[in-house]
């Protein structure tokens, strides 16, 4: 066919990617399940269970360089879960800036914690949400700790006052004082409890942030 009536038009553009799809996460221990709910579902051999949600706005996050309105935001979700507060601290790596929080519930007479990692990206921002619970003894931890301040001159007074405290807002009691965080919440002891599903969840939120590629066209 001579070249003048060979067609000019261009091919079409590849499909655009689907922004839940075209994340990768690079976490040996977790084991991909069948989405649901709009979400992507993995475990690990604990049981734990990590998710991952797609967002097409920033639905009223506050800005990541406000660090007091995210702590007042993470609270408010706690609490609309009747959870109470562990922490919140900005997270970066090579999947882009974004902050973290941890949260407990209380299934009596188990714990249950919650991490979430909110990745803000314009139109496809990403809420990964991580749980870990408590299962056969519990409260070792708690009162292993106790055990210790107790020896080393923490009164029952001292207990009763600044044991469980919102870590912000020591004046805060919008949950049953179970549901505060513990001085054993802290991540000071997580080494000597790394089974604890706290220590687990705080290990998820600082291996995610640099174990996420996404595919370069919705960035």
């Amino acid at each position: 066919m001579p070249w003048w009536k060979r067609s000019s038009k261009e091919p079409d553009p590849p499909p655009p990617i689907d922004p839940l799809h075209a994340v990768h996460l690079e976490m040996t221990d977790w084991k991909e399940d069948q989405p649901h709910d709009k979400m992507r579902w993995w475990r690990n051999p604990h049981g734990d269970a990590l998710t991952l949600a797609i967002v097409g706005s920033l639905m009223g996050f506050p800005r990541l360089s406000d660090e007091q309105a995210w702590q007042k935001w993470a609270r408010g979700l706690a609490e609309s879960r009747t959870a109470g507060l562990i922490e919140v601290r900005a997270s970066s790596g090579k999947n882009g800036a974004g902050m973290a929080l941890i949260y407990k519930r209380l299934n009596k007479p188990a714990y249950a914690f919650t991490g979430m990692l909110i990745v803000l990206k314009g139109d496809a921002s990403q809420i990964w949400t991580a749980v870990a619970k408590e299962c056969g003894t519990t409260g070792v931890r708690e009162a292993l700790v106790t055990d210790e301040l107790l020896k080393s001159g923490y009164t029952i007074e001292d207990y009763k006052s600044s044991f469980a405290q919102d870590p912000y807002d020591p004046s805060y009691h919008g949950v049953e004082r179970s549901l505060l965080r513990f001085v054993s919440d802290d991540e000071r002891y997580d080494e000597r409890f790394p089974h604890h599903p706290l220590s687990r969840v705080r290990q998820t939120m600082a291996a995610l942030p640099n174990a996420v590629t996404v595919a370069s066209q919705i960035i």
